[in-house]
């Protein structure tokens, strides 16, 4: 696997409206392997042999075996099948914040993310899906292959973000039975209860879904570097405080390592890749760790 070693820097892509521009230069030179399923099949690669049952096709018959031992075993394959991944972007209220470091909300910046690995994923003929939440599902596009990277940036650049956040309710149709399983690939700030948020991912691995989540924060959230007395407004629940930063900073950074802990907890216990980005960093460096950890987890 290659990465990219260009650097994009957010600001240039921030001046980009189209995120299929977008997603293509930040995709440039970055490739993935090939998905391999778990389900056997037929394909030209051999897994193990089965007993015969009666009825049982005999063009798959070992007669090599047959030939051994006088047993009656059958071949059985890898089965080569498309990978379904599902980007599920947060477009809570909370989300739309820009502090005077980043050049991108963090909708914006989870747009880019999102958008380059749909990129990805079509690109080697696998299929992609969106969903798009906030208390709720405001948009869910399955996975599908034709013209789906049209529909998905689409969809991320005609929403507005508004509302609170519940990823459990956002993310409800994935943990139905009739959902394929498959890849998905949560873009939140997670200003949400951590044990909603391990709920939801356990329902969603008990369902056979592959997880990964990535944690996006302003500069201004992950290390409250503001100086002045200020006004903190609440942009879901819409409360207000006027405070001294300095004050509050050991409490509020204690805070943010007790929601990092319990997200890179819950996803260490079920082996899911976890990636923590900053929205004035280039989006292919979060990209990079993302690609290197879910093929980590894999091993």
């Amino acid at each position: 696997m290659s990465y990219a070693t260009a650097l994009v820097s957010v600001a240039d892509l921030a001046r980009l409206h189209s995120l299929m521009v977008c997603s293509r230069l930040v995709v440039e030179g970055v490739q993935t392997g090939a998905h391999r399923s778990p389900h056997k099949g037929h394909s030209v690669d051999f897994a193990d042999h089965r007993p015969y049952v009666a009825g049982d096709d005999l063009r798959h018959l070992d007669w090599k075996v047959l030939g051994r031992a006088d047993r009656l075993v059958l071949k059985r394959y890898e089965a080569e099948t498309d990978l379904a991944c599902t980007l599920c972007v947060d477009g809570s209220a909370s989300m739309a914040y820009q502090g005077t470091h980043a050049a991108v909300t963090k909708y914006r910046y989870a747009c880019l993310l999102a958008a380059a690995l749909a990129h990805l994923t079509l690109g080697q003929q696998d299929r992609a899906g969106l969903v798009l939440f906030h208390d709720r599902a405001a948009v869910d596009l399955p996975p599908r292959h034709q013209g789906q990277l049209e529909r998905i940036c689409h969809a991320l650049q005609d929403h507005q973000p508004a509302l609170g956040t519940d990823v459990g309710a956002g993310l409800e149709r994935l943990s139905a039975p009739a959902t394929r399983r498959g890849l998905v690939m949560v873009f939140s700030d997670f200003l949400d209860d951590p044990e909603q948020i391990v709920n939801t991912v356990a329902r969603l691995t008990h369902r056979g879904h592959d997880c990964a989540l990535v944690w996006i924060l302003d500069p201004d959230e992950a290390d409250l570097s503001i100086d002045a007395v200020t006004r903190f407004q609440g942009m879901e629940s819409g409360d207000a405080l006027t405070a001294e930063p300095r004050a509050l900073r050991t409490a509020y950074l204690e805070e943010v390592q007790r929601q990092r802990l319990a997200l890179q907890t819950l996803c260490r216990s079920r082996r899911l890749a976890f990636v923590e980005c900053r929205t004035d960093e280039a989006p292919h460096l979060p990209l990079n760790r993302l690609l290197v950890n879910l093929q980590a987890e894999r091993r």
